[in-house]
């Protein structure tokens, strides 16, 4: 059996969808528990309603405590050999949980690809892996960010650690750090199985400070690094490690739109205290970045040119943007030039 772990707080609107995509799996020994934590708008009320439309669900209530909390009080609660997670506003395609339970077959990790929507996009995201050694493979998931997440894997529910409930940022990639130093190896799924809806309403980066965030981020980097030298024996001299933590905080500038005058005042801040850090500006300078724009960028983060670097962040996204939406509109073209009806002319 596999137990599906979904945390609510005030997802009214979003948590049916969430919870119907788990229902429909194809994978039918499924215990999907659903944490309350604290919700005030009504969404406990439907954790309950959807709990009696399908036995296998079932309804857990808590005091309000964040989402590593929740995640928390599911792992006590779950019953099944293996585990998953899901977030009430995301959702999965109907096979997600068969696919991952076949493919994990007797290893300890599955992780799969996913649809990414934010900004009006959806991007596709699958991980790649060169497949020659623990440590390679490693380095090529972390370095494409498939690690910061829980909601793409599928674990071995008596492997699984919990999650530190006193942090806000890095919770998910240390808890599955913490679960990858009891496994052998990981399997990849090479499928976009599920679906992260990125909440682009936000009106603040983090109710934390800058600074402490920025320290947040050192103490997941260096944590990284002491996994990566516990796996392999040696120093990432791949520069991988380093390029991560320089997207992170480049993906935490993009995260919000950029017309907002409060975000962007927020977005500054996090660029200014990058580039005035000494121990994060040294690792910088040991990053292996690929693409051109994330190199100019990290060229003038590393100069202190603040106003530039967060520009260039502004036209990058606009950018990208504009290349989904090209893309879009020609599939759109596609599908309307296609017979239909089984007719031809």
């Amino acid at each position: 059996m596999i137990s599906v772990i979904v945390p609510v707080y005030n997802s009214i609107t979003t948590l049916e969808r969430c919870v119907r995509s788990l229902c429909a799996q194809t994978f039918e020994d499924l215990e999907i528990i659903l944490v309350d934590d604290g919700s005030t708008d009504g969404s406990g009320a439907l954790c309950s309603a959807l709990s009696r439309e399908d036995a296998r669900i079932r309804v857990i209530r808590k005091e309000n405590g964040g989402v590593s909390s929740a995640r928390n009080a599911g792992i006590e609660a779950a019953k099944g050999e293996y585990l998953m997670f899901a977030d009430s506003d995301d959702y999965v395609e109907p096979d997600m949980a068969e696919k991952m339970r076949k493919e994990i077959g007797e290893g300890d990790i599955a992780i799969c690809g996913f649809h990414h929507h934010y900004q009006g996009r959806d991007v596709v995201r699958i991980p790649e892996v060169p497949g020659q050694s623990g440590e390679e493979n490693f380095l090529a998931l972390h370095g494409q960010g498939f690690l910061n997440m829980p909601w793409n894997k599928l674990y071995r529910l008596e492997l699984a650690g919990r999650f530190d409930e006193s942090l806000s940022l890095g919770e998910d990639l240390l808890f599955n750090l913490d679960y990858l130093r009891r496994t052998d190896g990981i399997t990849v799924v090479k499928e976009a199985l599920c679906h992260y809806i990125q909440d682009d309403t936000g009106t603040s980066l983090s109710s934390q400070k800058r600074a402490d965030r920025l320290e947040l981020a050192k103490r997941i980097w260096k944590e990284t690094k002491e996994f990566y030298r516990e796996l392999s024996g040696h120093e990432d001299e791949s520069g991988v490690i380093n390029a991560r933590l320089f997207q992170d905080v480049l993906d935490e500038v993009e995260a919000l739109p950029f017309d907002q005058e409060k975000t962007k005042k927020e977005k500054l801040e996090v660029i200014e205290g990058y580039c005035k850090d000494r121990e994060l500006s040294d690792a910088a300078g040991k990053a292996a970045l690929k693409a051109l724009d994330y190199r100019v960028i990290h060229f003038c983060m590393r100069k202190g040119w603040v106003r530039m670097a967060y520009d260039l962040c502004e036209l990058r996204a606009a950018l990208v943007q504009s290349r989904q939406k090209i893309a879009e509109k020609e599939n759109r073209g596609k599908e309307s030039e296609e017979p239909q009806d089984g007719k031809h002319e």
